[in-house]
């Protein structure tokens, strides 16, 4: 008769493992596909607005995930941009997959007669190794990236999703409640199928499990099953009208981002033999791959072997040894939509894949070691020791979960910035798009020479480097060089988000260097594209009034300035543009609103005070050249104003002094000397 073993308290030890492996991880800030997901993402602000909710038209990253992005919803509703919240819910996803993870292991070995095979005090019982596969899969610092990277969560809600279809299909069997757990299996795979894509593989998952544990035949499932089975597969309905709603993922939006899939099966026999690799060793870890690389078989024959050789191992134990076989076709069924069948050219390889699969590869592992030690606990039983292998299963899972715990703590520091992951990823990966992206972090923390450096190294590869890289040499005014680097950037991606910045950028640098064509060129474009972005008709105002074509800039000035009234230097450009149209009256309420819009700025004073001495208006010309004065008293341009607005008043002894005083502080300046001069003064 197999013992009673207290499950729960195996569970709740899970669960503390997993608490005290990311117990650092709550203050870990928003990073890269965190802002599209969370906090730009538009849809997750209302949750009423059950349209915008389950479209997600402005949050690609996840478009088509309808759960998950609900997820995000709920988090907002509780505790809006708090960090802390996300980072609850992604631990207590995981926390609650691996629960279910230890519920199948256990129902399953017991299925397979596991307890019955090692029923003797201080063997291995099938909750002890369920609880030490459990445990091992829960720390794993492999695994990390689903809990600590916000918008991953989709990976731990895809897996809850499997393990509950899975649990379901187990427990229905021989149960009085058969059909209500069979009906909760469906239900959760619908669920799945509205989390993430690999969700697609369960039906398939659920029927050779069945082969190998319940039935004795795939006829005998079929047969008994056969409802089930196809209410698992019409799942596959709702996959296919996300699908077609929201579009492909291999370009990740990226036009040049393109590969064929015999070149991405070339990168995934490198990748997933890193996959492997760090299973065992797991450092360094890589957040981003970057994108797929023009391998050839000859580059990569080594790890084609590798893995051949272990899928043909896979499938001899397979069909000679189902049972012990099937945690390795888990690991090939549930990593097949990312490595082999959809190919994704903008992101090449993610651990976050392994979430699935990894459960394979150490049930597979542990189970193994477990056989070996019952084997040697059958030896020494034979010579009249005590059976203890359960203890030292148990104790050697509990150091390996402290040691890849440890690691996991060590992790979450990686974490704590954009810069900081961004390195880490160049470290561990190094690839144009790690260069690029160390590149767009530096030029966020303001270190733009180091910028620059990294982003030349992204070239030519990433493409979107060229959009950072032309940004930083336009604001270090090396304009002929960032220039060619935003217009090959529009080129190569045209249907970019950041195209329009780009041909914004572009159309102010061709001002700068007075190629007064191709920045009209530009706006023009911009124009057509969306004709009510009122920030064109500013740069385009700008425009036309450097080349002092003042009737065509005022209106673009008026369209740009009623969107945005609040920019004093536009009632600066449109008092200008109204002043060399002979319109001076006009241009008075322009400049007064500039100073109302920001009233301790010295050159929109000067300015008000010059077009009112222009117009006669002397009292309130002095008072604001005071006020400017009072702003900058270092500035010779303000005692100028007023000399000019006293001797206008016949103060001409008074106007002498201002004006000598603006010389004073700029001997060379010379609308000061002018005005001295035209009063009589030295």
């Amino acid at each position: 008769m197999a013992r009673q073993e207290p499950v729960l308290w195996y569970a709740a030890a899970i669960v503390l493992a997993g608490l005290l492996a990311y117990s650092n991880s709550f203050s870990g800030p928003f990073l890269f596909d965190d802002f599209g997901s969370i906090v730009r993402n538009s849809s997750i602000r209302d949750l009423t607005n059950l349209r915008a909710l389950f479209t997600t038209a402005d949050a690609t990253a996840v478009s088509g995930r309808w759960l998950a992005n609900l997820s995000y919803a709920l988090n907002y509703a509780a505790g809006g941009l708090n960090v802390t919240g996300y980072h609850v819910v992604n631990l207590a996803l995981h926390l609650t997959c691996a629960v279910l993870f230890f519920a199948v292991i256990r129902r399953t070995l017991e299925v397979a007669g596991w307890n019955g095979a090692d029923s003797r005090p201080g063997g291995i019982s099938a909750v002890t190794l369920a609880f030490a596969i459990a445990l091992v899969w829960t720390v794993h610092p492999l695994i990390s990236e689903v809990v600590l990277y916000l918008s991953e969560r989709t990976e731990s809600m895809v897996a809850i999703c499997y393990m509950l279809t899975l649990y379901s299909s187990v427990r229905a069997l021989g149960s009085p409640h058969s059909a209500r757990w069979l009906w909760t299996g469906v239900i959760a795979c619908v669920a799945g199928v509205l989390c993430k894509e690999v969700m697609v593989t369960a039906p398939f998952t659920v029927v050779v499990y069945d082969r190998v544990f319940l039935f004795g035949s795939f006829r005998d499932a079929f047969q008994a099953r056969w409802h089930f089975y196809a209410g698992l597969a019409l799942t596959w309905l709702f996959l296919a009208g996300s699908m077609l709603s929201h579009g492909s993922i291999s370009s990740g939006g990226f036009e040049s981002a393109q590969t064929t899939t015999w070149t991405y099966v070339m990168n995934q026999t490198v990748i997933v033999t890193r996959y492997l690799r760090l299973v065992v060793w797991p450092r360094p870890l890589v957040l981003y791959y970057g994108w797929a690389r023009a391998l050839t078989l000859a580059d990569v024959w080594p790890y084609a072997v590798f893995l051949a050789i272990l899928g043909i191992l896979a499938a001899v134990v397979f069909f000679r040894w189902p049972r012990f076989g099937f945690p390795a076709a888990w690991t090939i069924i549930t990593l097949s939509p990312s490595s082999s069948i959809a190919k994704i050219a903008a992101e090449v390889g993610a651990e976050r894949r392994m979430y699935l699969p990894f459960m394979g590869i150490v049930t597979l592992a542990l189970v193994g070691a477990a056989l070996f030690l019952r084997s040697r606990t059958h030896e020494s039983s034979a010579r009249g020791a005590p059976a203890s292998s359960g203890r030292v299963l148990v104790g050697a899972s509990v150091a390996i979960a402290v040691l890849l715990g440890a690691s996991t703590f060590a992790r979450a520091r990686d974490y704590s910035s954009a810069l900081t992951m961004a390195r880490t990823i160049l470290a561990g990966w190094e690839s144009p798009s790690a260069h690029q992206l160390l590149g767009q972090e530096l030029s966020a923390a303001g270190q733009h020479d180091e910028a620059i450096k990294e982003l030349r190294l992204a070239l030519p590869e990433a493409t979107p480097a060229r959009y950072f890289l032309g940004t930083e040499l336009l604001n270090a005014g090396q304009y002929d060089d960032g220039i060619e680097q935003l217009k090959e950037f529009i080129r190569l991606e045209p249907s970019l988000a950041p195209v329009k910045t780009a041909r914004m950028s572009l159309a102010r640098a061709y001002a700068a260097t007075q190629r007064w064509t191709e920045a009209i060129a530009e706006l023009d474009a911009l124009s057509a594209s969306d004709p009510n972005d009122s920030s064109v008709h500013g740069v385009l105002a700008n425009v036309l009034a450097g080349q002092q074509k003042f009737a065509e800039a005022v209106p673009h000035y008026e369209v740009y300035i009623k969107a945005n009234p609040r920019d004093g230097n536009a009632w600066t450009g449109l008092g200008i543009a109204l002043i060399s149209l002979g319109r001076s009256e006009d241009a008075v309420p322009a400049f007064r609103q500039a100073v109302t819009v920001d009233p301790k700025s010295p050159p929109f004073r000067l300015n008000l005070a010059r077009i009112l001495l222009n117009t006669g208006d002397a009292a309130p010309a002095a008072s604001e050249a005071q006020q400017a004065i009072a702003l900058a008293p270092n500035e010779p341009a303000g005692y100028e104003v007023l000399g000019r607005v006293l001797a206008l008043q016949g103060k001409l002894d008074e106007a002498r002094r201002t004006l000598e005083r603006a010389l004073q502080i700029d001997p060379s300046y010379a609308p000061a000397r002018e005005a001295l001069r035209a009063i009589g003064g030295r």
